[in-house]
């Protein structure tokens, strides 16, 4: 008895000195923010990583491997910290590491990766499943990381990403990625719903568009716009008309069909699609006066309640009936006709329940065409089959093309701000 206390003495008193063996300090890692992936050229895959320097007050600094580095500091005097960014062509993710981490004075870790970009060519070509497989299983990725595919290169993008407010591209990217709750421009597209996309039987997956922005659409010179109509919305990534020292933007969707890029969406249609899938918030609309088609009447819409969605099927044709719910703010009457009044609020009502109906039906009519059902009808569709074998013998995704869609939108403006009434201006011959 005394040999087994002895024993448990000394094994206790062996534990204790284990300590933490495999422990790394914070100043042993080199936090990966952002990857970027494109086709390679000595090899298969180009793999772009880019983190913070963690100098404080900035400065400048060269990452010494692959495709070299360029750091982005803060400038006269400005306590932004650094980042970097280090390219390598590799056959594959992993190997690429451990290639990077030879030039690297600090080892790779990709616990706290935000976002990961894939190049347009990259997913057009139908190679992202090649790619996304080994990100999703490797521990130190976290399935919340966010999506992108970049128009261009993933590296050109990773270059331009030079946020110009905070202090981290890390906050950056936290704050950005959020936006998507408040204007309902791009999708709020996570690694976790991607993959799963991409696999699922019940749909087809999206991720949001990204592209760097040249100015070009911004135009110095020119006759002023006058009175024609835009929505604000109709834009693609990388054409908004726009200029500042940031040039990365994120705007629209891209549309998949397995793992294969088959198109995209506008900001407008993108919306749309978040209000099928009950992923819309909220977003300012922009709609034509219908009494003075010269000007313009901006909204604030909310969902009111999450879309329903009832599916039969009839002699194997899908028939889709689709209910969307929407509340307003009245923001502003450029002309000052009193739209607060009952009858004239039911014409604005009934003016924009019309286009979002017919936005929607474009919008679904579109992804007939290509063959690609990403607002997940299927999930809906699925009620139908007494098993999950039937409804994946019925081969959803092949059906959805031939499905008729009925879309009812239920629109009501429920508040006219600080103002209950428009009175037009006078000027000094008399009333307007």
């Amino acid at each position: 008895m005394r040999k087994v206390i002895i024993l448990l003495i000394l094994g206790t008193f062996l534990l204790s000195l284990t300590a933490c063996y495999d422990a790394h300090e914070m100043d042993d890692m080199l936090y990966v923010v952002t990857i970027g992936v494109d086709k390679g050229i000595s090899d298969k895959w180009r793999l772009t990583i880019q983190f913070p320097t963690m100098k404080e007050g900035g400065g400048q600094t060269q990452s010494g491997s692959g495709g070299g580095g360029q750091s982005q500091s803060g400038s006269g005097g400005d306590e932004q910290s650094g980042h970097s960014y280090a390219s390598i062509d590799a056959p594959s993710f992993f190997t690429g590491i451990d290639m990077l981490n030879a030039s690297l004075p600090r080892k790779l870790n990709f616990t706290h990766t935000q976002i990961i970009v894939f190049s347009e060519e990259l997913a057009r070509e139908g190679l992202i499943g090649e790619y996304i497989a080994p990100l999703s299983r490797f521990r130190e990725i976290r399935r919340s990381a966010h999506v992108f595919v970049v128009k261009g290169k993933a590296i050109d993008f990773l270059k331009e990403n030079k946020p110009v407010i905070g202090t981290t591209i890390s906050k950056s990217f936290q704050v950005l990625t959020h936006a998507s709750e408040n204007i309902g421009f791009f999708p709020h597209t996570t690694l976790e719903n991607f993959y799963e996309g991409l696999k699922s039987p019940y749909g087809q997956a999206i991720a949001a568009m990204a592209s760097v922005n040249d100015s070009k659409s911004f135009a110095e010179n020119g006759e002023p716009w006058g009175t024609k109509f835009k929505t604000g919305g109709d834009y693609f990534a990388g054409q908004l008309p726009r200029t500042g020292q940031n040039k990365i933007e994120v705007w629209g969707t891209a549309l998949f069909n397995g793992d294969k890029m088959v198109g995209e969406l506008n900001g407008d249609e993108t919306r749309f699609l978040l209000m099928i899938r009950g992923e819309f918030k909220q977003g300012s609309f922009t709609m034509q006066d219908p009494q003075k088609p010269e000007l313009i009447i901006p909204l604030d819409v909310r969902v009111s309640k999450k879309p329903q969605i009832d599916i039969d099927i009839k002699d194997k044709k899908p028939v889709i009936r689709l209910k969307v719910q929407l509340d307003a703010d009245l923001l502003a009457v450029q002309s000052m006709i009193n739209y607060e009044q009952p009858e004239l609020q039911s014409l604005l009502e009934e003016t924009f329940k019309k286009s979002v109906e017919e936005g929607i039906t474009m919008l679904i009519k579109k992804c007939q065409g290509l063959n690609t059902d990403v607002f997940h009808f299927g999930d809906y569709a699925a009620k139908n089959f007494l098993t999950i074998d039937a409804f994946e013998s019925y081969d959803w995704n092949r059906h959805f093309k031939e499905a008729e869609v009925i879309v009812d939108v239920n629109f009501a403006i429920r508040r006219t701000g600080t103002q209950i009434k428009s009175y037009p201006i006078k000027d000094p011959i008399g009333v307007n």
